[in-house]
């Protein structure tokens, strides 16, 4: 599948900002399975620093600084990107190693630093009393890992409603399972919490997914969104994707920019602005399928 992505972010300022400092994670990863084409990005007004980086995650982003008065900021990403069908759809699941076995593997030097740091708590990502018992559910004595989380992401999304607006990144994830409702990050912080909170490693990622229109309608653009879901580390399969929002075991649909522990490691575009009021944010992401 070949994809055109554009995310395009837009602030305004009551009164004009005299400096702003920020970093965005709009850059499509690089996969055996996702390929980049093309990248290009237009900031506005133009910076008077910019420069390209990667983070402790090996994420890529950009970091620029406005150091002049402007009432507005734009940030376009486009990018271009071919996504083949990740290694994970021709396994098994009832071929993978137990759980447990899974568990006891990531407590070993084996497992590595750079995947066991993904079993701890992070800011979005508590475990909370009860989502250890939710996850228990699905993760029975000697289940394969595999079949024990697709149950778990089937769970979530009966369990769960998609709800916007109903919460913000401040919302305790206790409040997300208290309501069961939520967006797309709510359910990944939520999934992550359920397997790390039985030991096993397992990580955010953030994209997009092509949003279809109903029957008959036409495509709106910017009608897509950015989204989120999480990875499963799977020893022998590697980092297999689920997404709970949609009750999926995660395809050539989705559309990866980065990793991070929870959303506050890869947030899209955050930052700090020097102004005396509050400000105003339009955010517009358009996901196309090209030939």
């Amino acid at each position: 599948m070949k994809y055109e992505v554009t995310h395009t972010t837009r602030y305004e300022y009551p009164l004009p900002a005299s400096l702003c400092h920020n970093i965005v994670y709009q850059v499509p990863a690089e996969y055996e399975f996702q390929q980049v084409h093309k990248f290009t990005y237009q900031i506005h007004p133009e910076p008077n620093y910019l420069v390209n980086r990667r983070d402790f995650f090996d994420n890529q982003y950009i970091y620029f600084s406005i150091q002049k008065s402007h009432k507005k900021l734009t940030v376009e990403v486009k990018s271009e990107v071919e996504i083949d069908s990740p290694g994970w759809a021709g396994i098994n699941p009832a071929t993978t190693l137990p759980w447990e076995d899974v568990v006891a593997w990531l407590h070993t030097l084996n497992a590595g630093n750079e995947i066991r740091q993904f079993y701890l708590e992070s800011d979005h990502v508590v475990f909370i009393p009860g989502v250890k018992e939710y996850a228990m559910q699905s993760f029975t004595p000697a289940r394969p890992v595999m079949e024990a989380m697709l149950e778990l992401n089937q769970r979530i999304f009966r369990d769960f409603k998609f709800t916007p607006g109903f919460t913000d990144i401040s919302t305790p994830l206790a409040d997300v399972f208290e309501y069961k409702k939520g967006v797309c990050q709510d359910f990944a912080h939520f999934a992550l919490a359920c397997v790390r909170s039985i030991g096993l490693s397992a990580r955010y990622v953030s994209g997009y997914i092509e949003t279809l229109p109903a029957p008959g309608k036409p495509k709106l653009v910017g009608s897509d969104a950015s989204h989120a879901w999480m990875a499963l580390y799977i020893p022998d399969a590697g980092w297999v994707e689920f997404d709970a929002t949609n009750n999926l075991l995660v395809n050539d649909k989705h559309i990866r920019v980065a990793t991070g522990r929870d959303f506050a490691d890869i947030v899209p575009l955050k930052g700090i602005v020097y102004s005396g009021g509050g400000q105003k944010m339009v955010v517009s992401v358009d996901v196309r399928q090209v030939e």
